[in-house]
């Protein structure tokens, strides 16, 4: 077993990273969708614990503390003070914009106005919706990847032309200025942007983002920036909403931060102009999100930031123990600045990772994210994590032991 050593460069890499990192083989494409075969993975992983076996949990992506009594105090006061709950603006509530308006300008040293901001009924709707509203059938969408597969599916789903942007561990998952340019020029409608990044934990650093943001503008390229791990990050990440663009969306959400995820709220940030184009779909499709919710949403931003940070501050804690468990398997990886993410690559000549999930699942009881899911990326795995500290060497070890005895 090789142990890899963490470096001054957040990149923990193997010699044998000099081979071909997307080696092509019938198995890197999958038939199914994206979504699908992590759908596989959770509905393997709830068969399995129904039948009585204690799985370890690093599939899913979603934060693993329960959502603040104030929060739900706020939920239910909506009910108890006999208020009557009807349908809501379409924007959503004013007062939980103008909050949300407040926090941003103070984080970013910026201006929003509550008339720039949408609620939507979770970040993946804010995507869908963005997408939906300025994208037409056969325009391009340039994803820069590994990339969470619903920005894919979203693009599919309205028969657009998705452009995978690949970037490689051996890089540190930069973002090639070049490359870039030469597909901007050939005509991009939209252009994705995550960073903090899901599955990587990649965070640009400010120059970087201003490049691409810059060439973006160049080419009239709209940039959607997802930003819902801003709050999970070692060094600060850049923002879409300090580039002093106009061509963009910004998206964030309560799931991550709050720990809301079931409770499908989230928000984007645009010109009033886009707004307005936006809050159509929101019309047409769900009317709005429902008022308990938002009010709930409300108490989260005006109360409960520094028991939501402290919670994110002890995930961040397991992440750095989970890289240090890492290190003495034979994988190599880039140390994550941000997300609770890590997504190792297996020093295994013809890895699968579908193929492994599934194995390692059934033998060991641990379930990962096969790297296939987040692009033509079949040697490598995600790992999310927000499970309780004393599972994660015992879990890593098993990892370590089914990458040895991989054939």
């Amino acid at each position: 077993m090789k142990h890899a050593q963490p470096s001054s460069s957040h990149i923990v890499i193997s010699s044998k990273l000099n081979q071909s990192e997307e080696r092509s083989n019938v198995l890197d494409k999958p038939e199914k969708s994206k979504d699908q075969l992590l759908k596989e993975i959770i509905e393997l992983t709830l068969r399995l614990t129904s039948q009585g076996k204690k799985i370890t949990r690093f599939e899913i992506g979603e934060p693993n503390f329960p959502a603040s009594p104030r929060v739900i105090k706020g939920l239910t006061d909506t009910f108890g003070k006999g208020r009557v709950v009807g349908y809501g603006p379409a924007a959503g509530l004013p007062e939980l914009r103008r909050a949300l308006a407040g926090e941003l300008s103070a984080d970013h040293d910026t201006k929003i106005d509550p008339d720039q901001i949408l609620i939507t009924p979770g970040g993946r709707f804010a995507i869908f919706a963005t997408i939906t509203s300025f994208v037409s059938g056969s325009e391009r969408v340039l994803i820069p990847q590994p990339a969470w597969p619903a920005y894919e599916g979203c693009v599919d789903f309205i028969k657009g032309r998705v452009i995978p942007f690949n970037t490689r561990l051996g890089d540190r998952w930069e973002i090639d200025l070049g490359r870039l340019e030469t597909e901007l020029r050939k005509g991009v409608r939209l252009m994705i942007l995550n960073c903090p990044n899901n599955p990587t934990g990649k965070v640009m650093d400010e120059k970087k983002f201003g490049q691409i943001v810059d060439l973006a503008q160049r080419y009239e390229t709209m940039v959607l920036s997802d930003e819902v791990y801003d709050k999970y990050v070692h060094v600060k990440a850049p923002s879409i909403l300090e580039s002093g663009g106009q061509n963009f969306v910004y998206i964030n959400s309560f799931s991550k931060r709050f720990s809301l995820t079931g409770w499908r709220i989230a928000y984007l940030v645009t010109t009033k102009e886009k707004a307005m184009r936006i809050r159509r779909v929101i019309q047409t499709l769900v009317t709005c999100v429902p008022e308990f919710i938002q009010r709930a949403a409300l108490v989260a931003i005006k109360s409960g930031r520094r028991e939501a940070q402290r919670n994110i501050n002890a995930i961040m804690k397991k992440v750095e123990l989970t890289c240090r468990e890492l290190s003495r398997i034979d994988v190599s990886f880039y140390k994550p600045e941000g997300t609770f993410y890590v997504f190792p690559k297996a020093n295994k000549p013809n890895f699968d990772s579908a193929r492994f999930a599934k194995q390692l699942l059934e033998q060991y009881h641990v379930s990962i994210s096969p790297g296939q899911v987040f692009g033509n990326y079949p040697a490598f795995f995600r790992l999310a994590v927000s499970l309780p500290a004393a599972q994660i060497p015992g879990a890593i070890r098993a990892i370590g032991k089914a990458i040895d005895s991989w054939s």
